[in-house]
């Protein structure tokens, strides 16, 4: 039982590495993305890159890193908790038919559709776009009848889930998903972010913070996230889509 225990220890050892070194190539690629280039020279993303990584610092360096490059950090952390990209970018609700095409393509039919076609997009997208742009209920209800219904690619999810910072959506609808049905192949993805879950508050879908404080399910909030999801219509709408 002992070695058993020291096996399973050392296999949850191994997973969160694997995951640690994906979310760190993730980080490290974004860094050289041309978004970033036109807000950060590139001796700024050089030190970035090297304080990443453990590297000491040289006094030039450590110069660039407090007169320069963490005030534009600051800024940028806060231009992200006010979400002003996504109040910038926010979608016509037209647009919304798009992600209606797909969740039917994907096996959750919200509407007929048999008259009009749009792209294809990744599953993965998909997940993201409507946590992002489009987090209606019924969408984000439909979420985790997607995971289960559907292969999906757990290292794209999770590059997808750190650079739009919505680990614990990710994480929260994925566990919904294992509660639905047992899929062993995303248990290690689920477990590197509930050790990994991002301590600010956020909301699955906008309201009133105090209501949502008092009425959000516990699991809910157990991935510091506020919205009114039911473990029971979960699994009502998984029932009705067997």
């Amino acid at each position: 039982m002992r070695i058993k225990e020291i096996c399973l220890s050392e296999r949850s050892k191994i997973e969160s590495f694997k995951y640690s070194v994906i979310f760190i190539r993730v980080t490290m690629k974004n860094l050289k993305t041309e978004q970033m280039l036109k807000v950060f020279g590139k001796v700024e993303i050089e030190t970035m890159m090297k304080k990443i990584n453990g590297r000491k610092l040289k006094q030039t360096e450590r110069n660039y890193l407090y007169r320069s490059i963490r005030p534009k950090l600051i800024a940028a952390e806060i231009i992200s908790q006010e979400r002003i990209l996504e109040k910038i970018n926010k979608p016509k609700k037209g647009n919304a038919f798009l992600i209606e095409y797909n969740l039917s393509l994907y096996g959750y039919e919200l509407i007929s559709l048999r008259r009009k076609r749009a792209i294809k997009i990744g599953l993965e997208e998909l997940i993201i776009q409507i946590l992002v742009k489009y987090p209606e209920v019924r969408y984000i209800e439909a979420i985790p009848i997607l995971i289960v219904k559907n292969k999906i690619d757990k290292f794209k999810l999770l590059e997808f889930a750190s650079n739009y910072s919505i680990k614990n959506k990710i994480g929260y609808l994925l566990e919904t998903a294992l509660m639905l049905k047992n899929k062993t192949e995303l248990k290690d993805l689920l477990r590197y972010l509930k050790r990994n879950k991002d301590g600010e508050v956020s909301f699955l879908i906008e309201g009133d913070k105090e209501f949502l404080l008092k009425t959000s399910p516990k699991r809910v909030k157990e991935w510091n996230l506020l919205g009114r999801f039911f473990d029971e219509d979960f699994r009502r709408l998984y029932d009705n889509e067997r």
